[in-house]
């Protein structure tokens, strides 16, 4: 079932109020004109009867009978009495004119001479042309009655549409997404503006309560995905403890007898393949290495350094090895900038940004310093929108077959951690990508 409008519900109560109220008026303003004619009815055959009785005492006292006959009937015919009748005071009829109505009351009057009652005069009023002007009367009455009824609801249906309905409507119109704040009109009723200031209230607090239900879910999805990273990571230390040793002495085995070998033969073919095993067994040790990183990271020595500082001693350390690759490597700023880490750590992470920006094709690599805070900015093609939110993840890369592990990011995030700072992907697009890495300033 269809919902009614507020204006539909106020102008059904409107309208039986009305109703009802032009009812209670209209019997009201009936009785009291039945009240008012029925007394002047009464009022006019009661004085007649009296002026018949004064005026009739000489006519019975000298026994004009006639005159008395002719009195009565002029009476009934121009003064509009239904029935007179004059009698004796023995019961003797002297005159009478009209007929009598059981239903009309009649008026007495006592004929008097000397003191002695002669006989009476009884008059009864003709009710039908009393109540031929009582209900034109009352026709007019009910006529105008209800247009004062009807002009009276529609001024009130516009009086409470304009003061309460179209508030109510504007403050259904403001309710909009994202639209916290709901305010009345000022010229509204009191109960509007509570209504607008509860609005807003509900409002705030739906969308406090969403606000902390989205935190709630991303901090439980970024706690299950460090979970996970941290599940993976361990899982990695358990393998690399148990096979980093069996593995390095074989793999060391290989890569000598096969640089060996390189030294004793002068056959290209072979060469080319010992160049394949040379390459395979150092790429295997990277492996090997990484698995025992993230097995067993270095102990933790956090002090107080200055990030400026490190980066431009980091910078003359690897500008040689890029300049061969047609890297240039800067170190921006030269204000001091500090922060509690330990800088073997940092050095780690740097080397292992830096070593990604150069396999992805920059030519330019930045670090930019500041307090508590070191930018790693470069010009390569930037972050596939596909790897950036499993980026840091361990075995995550986009580099091709065979071309890392995909636990670098992943270990330099632990470090950073352990060091209680955080690295983050803060921009990546084609020729501009900045990884972050923040530290704490303090002990």
């Amino acid at each position: 079932m269809k919902s009614r409008s507020l204006t539909f519900w106020l102008s059904a109560y409107l309208g039986l109020a009305g109703l009802v109220l032009f009812v209670l008026l209209g019997a009201g303003m009936w009785q009291s004109l039945r009240h008012l004619v029925g007394a002047a009815e009464a009022d006019k055959a009661q004085a007649l009867a009296n002026q018949l009785a004064a005026v009739s005492v000489d006519s019975v006292l000298i026994r004009d009978y006639g005159a008395i006959e002719r009195a009565v009937h002029d009476l009934v015919k121009s003064r509009g009495l239904a029935y007179v009748e004059i009698r004796r005071a023995d019961g003797v009829v002297l005159g009478q004119s009209g007929v009598a109505s059981p239903g009309n009351p009649a008026f007495a009057a006592t004929m008097l001479a000397a003191g002695e009652p002669l006989g009476e005069v009884i008059a009864q009023y003709d009710s039908t042309p009393m109540w031929a002007a009582a209900w034109q009367l009352a026709a007019w009455a009910v006529a105008a009655l209800a247009l004062f009824s009807l002009m009276a609801f529609m001024v009130l249906r516009r009086l409470l549409a304009a003061r309460l309905v179209a508030p109510v409507k504007m403050l259904i119109a403001s309710v909009a997404p994202g639209e916290t704040r709901h305010t009345a009109p000022a010229d509204a009723p009191a109960e509007v503006h509570e209504l607008a200031h509860a609005l807003t209230d509900l409002e705030t607090r739906v969308h406090t309560h969403i606000t902390a239900l989205e935190e709630a879910n991303q901090a439980h999805n970024d706690a299950l995905r460090r979970l996970c990273a941290e599940q993976r990571l361990a899982t990695v230390g358990q393998m690399a403890g148990e096979v980093a040793h069996e593995l390095n002495t074989p793999l060391t085995n290989i890569l000598g007898y096969a640089q060996l070998a390189q030294s004793q033969t002068a056959d290209a073919t072979v060469r080319e393949s010992l160049d394949t095993i040379v390459a395979q067994a150092r790429r295997a040790g990277q492996i090997v290495g990484d698995m025992l990183t993230m097995a067993r990271a270095p102990a933790l020595t956090n002090q107080m350094v200055d990030l400026a500082e490190l980066a431009q001693t980091f910078t003359r350390l690897v500008t040689p090895l890029a300049r061969r690759q047609g890297i240039r490597i800067d170190a921006t700023g030269g204000a001091a900038a500090p922060a509690w880490a330990d800088p073997s750590r940092i050095e780690q992470i740097l080397f292992n940004l830096v070593t990604n920006a150069a396999q992805a094709g920059a030519h330019r690599i930045e670090l930019v310093p500041a307090a508590g805070a070191l930018s790693i900015v470069d010009d390569g093609p930037g972050v596939a929108p596909e790897m950036r939110d499993r980026l840091f993840e361990p075995f995550a890369t986009n580099k091709p077959q065979g071309h890392g592990t995909g636990l670098g990011l992943a270990i330099c995030r632990r470090l950073a951690e352990e060091m209680g700072g955080t690295l983050t992907l803060a921009e990546s697009a084609p020729g501009h990508t900045r990884f972050q890495l923040i530290l704490p300033t303090t002990a």
